[in-house]
C-alpha cells in the first residue's frame, strides 16, 4: 500500500517540478542561497556535500559557489562500486570533469572519496518532503542506505521548489528523516541536530 501511495506521490512531484519554467529554476535557485546563506549551521559547517540536479530538481550550483567563496570543502556523491547501493562523497570543484553515469547523473570519477560520517552537512535532493521532516527520494533508497546508522552524524538539509512540500509523506522504517529543509520561499528545522564534532584542540579545551 505504502509503496503504491509513494509512487503515486513520486510521480506528481516529478511532474510539477519538470514544469518550471528555466527562468523559474533560475530564480528558484537564487532566493535558495538567500535563505541559507547567513544560516548558522551552513556558516559552521566547513566539508559539506552538494548534488548536481537532473529532473527538474532545484539547482545547488549558486550555492556551492558561495561555499567554495566561503572557504568551504564541497563534495559530490558518487555510486559506490563495492559494495553496490551505497554512495561515497568525492571532492568536487567546478569546472573539474564529470562522467554522466546510468541514471544521467553527472560525478566525478570515482577515486579517494571519504565517507558520509566525515562530513558536516549534506545537502540532499528529494522529491517531495513533509512538515516532520520526512524526505521523498527518487525511489533508489541510496542515501537511506548510505546514512543507516550514522544519521545524527552530519546535517541532513533537503533542498527543494515550493510546490514539493506536501501535507504528509508516508514513511517507512529504513527512510532517513531530515534535520531542515530549504525551498525558494523558508527554512524549517525539524527536531534536534546532530552532535558537533570537535577538533583535538576543542576537545583538550572543552575539558
Amino acid at each position: 500500500m505504502y509503496t503504491a501511495q509513494r509512487d503515486a506521490l513520486r510521480k506528481q512531484l516529478r511532474q510539477l517540478r519538470r514544469s518550471l519554467s528555466k527562468q523559474q529554476q533560475s530564480a528558484n535557485a537564487r532566493l535558495l542561497v538567500g535563505r541559507l546563506r547567513f544560516w548558522a549551521p551552513f556558516r559552521q559547517a566547513r566539508r559539506i556535500a552538494f548534488y548536481l540536479p537532473v529532473n527538474g530538481e532545484i539547482s545547488p550550483l549558486p550555492l556551492i559557489h558561495l561555499a567554495r567563496h566561503l572557504g568551504k570543502t564541497c563534495f559530490l556523491p558518487v555510486i559506490r562500486l563495492f559494495p553496490t547501493g551505497k554512495l561515497i562523497f568525492v571532492r568536487y570543484r567546478p569546472g573539474q570533469r564529470l562522467f554522466r553515469q546510468r541514471w544521467n547523473i553527472r560525478e566525478p570519477r570515482q577515486g579517494r572519496g571519504c565517507a558520509a560520517n566525515t562530513l558536516d552537512m549534506i545537502f540532499m535532493p528529494l522529491t517531495g518532503f513533509d512538515g516532520e521532516g520526512n524526505r521523498l527520494g527518487m525511489g533508489g533508497g541510496y542515501y537511506d542506505r548510505t546514512l543507516a546508522g550514522i544519521a545524527n552524524r552530519a546535517f541532513r538539509v533537503g533542498l527543494a521548489h515550493d510546490c514539493q512540500k506536501v501535507v504528509s509523506v508516508p514513511s517507512c522504517p529504513w527512510d532517513i528523516s531530515l534535520h531542515a529543509a530549504a525551498t525558494p520561499s523558508g527554512l524549517e528545522e525539524f527536531g534536534s541536530r546532530p552532535s558537533r564534532r570537535l577538533t583535538p584542540r576543542q576537545r583538550k579545551n572543552s575539558g
